[in-house]
């Protein structure tokens, strides 16, 4: 309980730089979906939107090569289309939205995160975009996302890496202007139907 205390507290800090009227989150609120998920609330109707952050449990994948997790962040961004709310980044994805579209944009980003396309030429765009980002040095990336590290990796290494990730290995934090029990709907909606043995389903075009 400790260690979803912590990852709660942190994450809602990073949410809170989204509008300077997030400053009074209530305790959060952690429990876990029946799949194993950890998921944590923390109510704030003084914020202006709801704010949500899918984070991988960083002790789950002890063996995972160097920068993977953010090419793996980048192609997911391939995947997010026209919805602006969405986006990954720093080993998580992230959502802000209107409180009414909640459940519509957890919805989605769950379906991106499940089944997202994986393929050589989503692959390829996502790895040319993430190199030039860390050429411009445009985001503080952290010291193993660099030129030499996104270039050793492939295709199969990223896909190899996403068919490890499973609802028991993550958290999902969900904060600012959201109800407790319309949050907890919500999640659960969005990802109670995630089997923790299941692998995910990997779209692969040859």
């Amino acid at each position: 309980m400790n260690k979803i205390r912590t990852i709660a507290l942190c994450t809602v800090a990073v949410l809170s730089i989204y509008t300077a009227k997030a400053q009074t989150f209530k305790e959060p609120v952690g429990y876990k979906l029946k799949n194993g998920m950890n998921i944590i609330i923390s109510e704030n109707n003084k914020s202006p939107k709801a704010y949500s952050s899918f984070t991988l449990d960083a002790n789950a994948f002890n063996t995972k090569k160097d920068g993977v997790v953010e090419l793996l962040n980048a192609v997911l961004n391939e995947n997010v289309s026209k919805n602006a709310n969405i986006s990954f980044k720093d080993n998580s994805g992230k959502l802000a939205t209107a409180s009414a579209d909640l459940e519509k944009d957890l919805t989605e980003m769950a379906a991106l995160i499940q089944n997202a396309t994986i393929d050589q030429k989503t692959f390829n765009t996502a790895k040319a975009k993430l190199l030039t980002s860390i050429k411009l040095q445009d985001y503080d990336y952290d010291q193993t996302v660099n030129e030499n590290s996104i270039n050793a990796l492939t295709l199969a290494d990223v896909k190899n890496f996403y068919s490890q990730i499973s609802p028991e290995k993550t958290f999902l934090t969900i904060a600012g202007d959201v109800e407790l029990n319309t949050a907890k709907a919500s999640a659960k909606k969005a990802f109670g139907n995630w089997n923790r043995a299941q692998e995910l389903i990997t779209t692969v075009t040859k």
